[in-house]
């Protein structure tokens, strides 16, 4: 009788053992899934800085289009006093009219791109075109943006 007690005593502090592994190995699991987690943040919040900084970049060359198309608008509207749009102002210009809406659209470009802004326009009177460029320093990277338009203004 002795050894029957002895043998359904046994098994019991194996099987607390056992529970005590299960429960150290759920942990190990839970540490293992929140590293993983962790991970998988740290990934998603440099991927979200990375898209706002290329979203910036956008919208920045965007403006620059939109202002060397109103430029080279305005020339082709006025075309008489195209020499009046050059910038720096270059040849003669009867026009002071003109000359302002060059200076007002080369301090508004300045304004509204980030970084350090240089914008030129010159006039090629031999084949009628206008070229126009705008450029920029990054917000985000710093690096040098320049985006060049060039229309027939004859």
């Amino acid at each position: 009788m002795r050894k029957q007690a002895l043998r359904l005593l046994s098994p019991a502090p194996r099987r607390a053992a056992l529970v005590t592994a299960r429960r150290g190995s759920g942990l190990l699991d839970g540490l293992i899934a929140l590293a993983i987690l962790a991970f998988g943040m740290l990934a998603m919040t440099r991927f979200q800085g990375r898209m706002m900084a290329q979203t910036t970049e956008a919208q920045s060359r965007q403006v620059a289009t939109q202002f060397t198309s109103e430029l080279l608008a305005t020339v082709l509207v006025d075309t008489p006093n195209a020499a009046c749009y050059t910038l720096p102002q270059a040849g003669t210009c009867g026009n002071a009219a003109a000359q302002a809406r060059a200076a007002d659209w080369q301090t508004r470009v300045a304004a509204a791109l980030p970084g350090t802004v240089a914008s030129t326009a010159t006039l090629d009177a031999g084949t009628g075109r206008m070229t126009v460029v705008v450029s920029w320093t990054g917000k985000d990277s710093g690096d040098a943006r320049r985006l060049e338009t060039v229309t027939d203004v004859r």
